[in-house]
């Protein structure tokens, strides 16, 4: 049983890590005005995530520091 819950857990961490496909990631500041939207074709999850991480630092260490990036 403990096999099958280990294997189950990988199984889950590959899939959300090598799923390739289109993301997008739209930054908005306080007002919901949006600030930047930055496209990722063919990316991973996880790299989408980060990349959409760093945008949000970046806005928010310049110019609109209430910046908030998400992936959709």
């Amino acid at each position: 049983m403990k096999k099958l819950i280990i294997l189950t857990g990988v199984l889950i961490v590959m899939s959300l890590s090598s799923c390739v496909k289109d993301y997008t990631c739209t930054c908005t500041d306080s007002t919901g005005n949006k600030v930047d939207v930055q496209n990722y074709p063919r990316t991973g999850l996880v790299d989408a995530q980060k990349a959409c991480k760093d945008r949000q630092s970046f806005w928010q260490n310049t110019t609109v520091p209430s910046a908030q990036c998400k992936i959709l």
